[in-house]
């Protein structure tokens, strides 16, 4: 057995409470605060500053799904659709009438392109414009409108984020 005066005792005896105290903290504050932080997904209703929170999957993912629900508000949107720069004549202009878009409302020299959004009220149409530089929507033209909750799917591919699965 160990002898030890009682003052000794009392420091071992505070040492053990407290190193119970900082083991039950480490084990139960991030079970709380984890949950929390989950359930509290706010949208940013902008697709490229989403994508760009986001950390790639690596080499061996294919895709990553981002759910447009949870990037735009869903009590304000109803749907989606893209507008791309190169897309042909009759299609940009069907959406441009569609959607009530003026020819400066968008700009389609090539830099950017455009997630044109549905309003669930009877609003105009949101427009989020898309830097095609950090984030490529334009692989393949849309020529049909989506539900909010359709999922995209995302691959990196040479430093920035591109529509589509991974080859």
């Amino acid at each position: 057995m160990l002898k030890t005066t009682s003052k000794a005792r009392g420091w071992i005896i505070l040492a053990a409470v407290l190193w119970l105290v900082i083991l039950a903290a480490i084990i139960f504050i991030p079970l709380s605060r984890g949950s929390e932080a989950y359930n509290e997904v706010k949208p940013t209703n902008s697709l490229t500053k989403s994508l760009l929170q986001t950390r790639p999957g690596g080499d061996a993912v294919a895709a990553q799904l981002v759910d447009p629900a949870k990037v735009y508000d869903p009590e304000a949107y109803l749907g989606y659709t893209t507008l791309c720069p190169g897309e042909p004549a009759e299609l940009v202009d069907a959406k441009k009438q569609a959607f009530e878009l003026a020819d400066e409302d968008v700009n389609l020299d090539g830099e950017l392109g455009y997630v044109l959004l549905i309003p669930a009220q009877g609003d105009a149409a949101t427009i989020d414009p898309v830097d095609l530089d950090k984030v490529d929507i334009c692989t393949v033209p849309q020529s049909e409108t989506f539900p909010l909750n359709t999922a995209m799917p995302f691959h990196v591919d040479q430093g920035r984020w591109v529509l589509g699965m991974g080859q």
